[in-house]
């Protein structure tokens, strides 16, 4: 069913540049409590598909869409995590 398909690249490059937060609503009719997330603005400069305008040009995060980038960088983390290993092991072994 699709088409084009091309791997993520420097997922985790890009992943390092978000950062989760706190916040509460301004607005007294959404959800009140602490809420967690991130900024739409802060994403869309690293993932502008993951980000949707209503027609008021409030931006809100496809959170769903944002795991594929998180599966893409936790393997390019963990090929480090492998390299780093190999090079301890063979440094352990002068």
């Amino acid at each position: 069913l699709k088409k084009d398909i091309f791997p993520l690249e420097n997922a985790l490059e890009k992943i390092l540049r978000l950062r989760g937060v706190e916040y509460f609503w301004k607005d007294e009719n959404k959800t009140q409590g602490k809420q967690i997330g991130v900024i739409a603005q802060e994403i869309e400069k690293e993932f502008p598909e993951l980000v949707l305008e209503d027609n008021e040009g409030i931006k809100s995060v496809n959170y769903a869409a944002l795991t594929a980038p998180l599966i893409e960088a936790i393997k390019e983390q963990q090929e480090q995590i492998n390299a780093l290993r190999q090079e301890i092991k063979e440094l352990k072994k002068k």
